[in-house]
């Protein structure tokens, strides 16, 4: 598995509308940061809350990874994505930290998807 799974598993739960399988791309102790000018919210179940809005309206996203460093099992991406929904559609360019679990899948431990 490559920490590329994870940006395809965050499309189809984020289609799915399904908020717990958003919240098992997170690492229990993750850090997420909402927005520009928000403040980050720590561990899978403030994450949840935070990503409740996404889930508001039927949206798909589509991400690419345009840099990977891969250091053991760590990785930093910074991936481009967008999401696109009935009210239009959102960009950005991510900076995120990964971590390879004990069974071989990949977790975010730091996800800051507008790069502030």
């Amino acid at each position: 598995m490559t920490p590329e799974v994870v940006h395809e598993r965050f499309a189809q739960y984020l289609k799915n509308r399904d908020l717990d399988g958003l919240g098992s791309l997170f690492d229990e102790h993750a850090m997420f940061v909402p927005g520009p000018g928000q403040q980050p919210v720590y561990g899978r179940e403030s994450i949840k809350e935070a990503l409740k809005p996404y889930l508001a309206s039927p949206s798909t996203i589509e991400v690419v990874a345009t840099s990977v460093h891969q250091n053991g099992d760590l990785a930093m991406v910074l991936p481009s994505w967008r999401i696109t929904s009935e009210s239009g559609s959102v960009e950005g360019k991510a900076v995120e930290v990964m971590r390879k679990t004990r069974q071989g899948d990949w977790v975010y431990i730091i996800d800051n998807p507008y790069g502030v």
